[in-house]
């Protein structure tokens, strides 16, 4: 057998055997990329020898396809490759394909106490409460979450894509400093959809806005301050970085008190 070190070469016997066991387990590309966790548009890149595929995809891959990964690197396999048109899809479609993942995802969000992942930023509470393992505290007064111990948090979240500071409260006055000083703030940093990281901060790491706003509120005659903000740049500054995405979307679960 002919010395395999090519890179050309390689990819079209990866190619070609990835053809080959997708096809003997009746699966589609579009199916194999589900299992796989990839990219549908990458896998038809890799079945035309068109993609310098990484070990860790390779993996993947033959995982899903119930083979070694040796398996995609031999050499006697004669098929040809490219065979398969493109798949568009349109709307429509998109939805009805993903609306059963989006159905599973609304489910998992009833059991910890969300009621629509669409509203009132529901999906991204969700992951929020899934990587710290907080419950939801129901209802707009009060604080946000809880921890096993009892223990209760204020949630926040921003999309670094829209802006750069957190958003607190429509009508910060006393009272509400006062609650906001009795517990640990959580803050999530989103690009779009995708959690970036977690912070902690303390009611001390806060206590300089906490100050400021309540000599505002006393300043203006008691008038309550609308939706002051807290800089995401102090945020990273201040706050202990709880967890940091790997850069796949996968979360896990953190400590958040450590």
């Amino acid at each position: 057998m002919a010395l395999l070190n090519e890179l050309e070469d390689l990819l079209v016997v990866i190619a070609r055997n990835v053809v080959k066991y997708r096809r003997q387990l009746g699966l589609t590309q579009e199916s194999l990329a589900f299992r796989a966790e990839i990219d549908r548009t990458y896998i038809g890149y890799i079945e035309n020898a068109k993609q310098n595929i990484s070990i860790e995809k390779l993996c993947a891959i033959a995982k899903a396809l119930r083979v070694d990964v040796s398996d995609l690197l031999k050499q006697d396999i004669q098929i040809d490759i490219a065979t398969e048109p493109e798949v568009s899809y349109g709307a429509i479609e998109i939805f009805n394909l993903i609306y059963p993942s989006l159905q599973m995802l609304q489910d998992l969000a009833m059991k910890n106490g969300i009621n629509d992942i669409f509203q009132d930023n529901g999906g991204k509470l969700l992951q929020i409460l899934l990587i710290t393992g907080l419950s939801d505290l129901p209802g707009r007064e009060g604080n946000d979450a809880v921890d096993a111990d009892g223990n209760e948090y204020e949630l926040k979240s921003l999309n670094v894509s829209l802006t750069s500071s957190f958003s607190t409260h429509h009508h910060m006055n006393p009272v509400i400093i006062d609650k906001y000083r009795k517990v640990n703030w959580i803050f999530a940093v989103y690009r779009g959809i995708e959690i970036l990281e977690i912070y902690r901060l303390s009611p001390e790491n806060l206590e300089p806005y906490y100050s400021k706003w309540e000599a505002k509120w006393h300043k203006e005659g008691g008038k309550d301050i609308n939706n002051p903000k807290i800089p995401l740049k102090y945020v990273r500054d201040v706050g202990k970085l709880l967890y940091e995405s790997d850069g796949t979307g996968k979360i896990r679960r953190i400590n958040i008190k450590d």
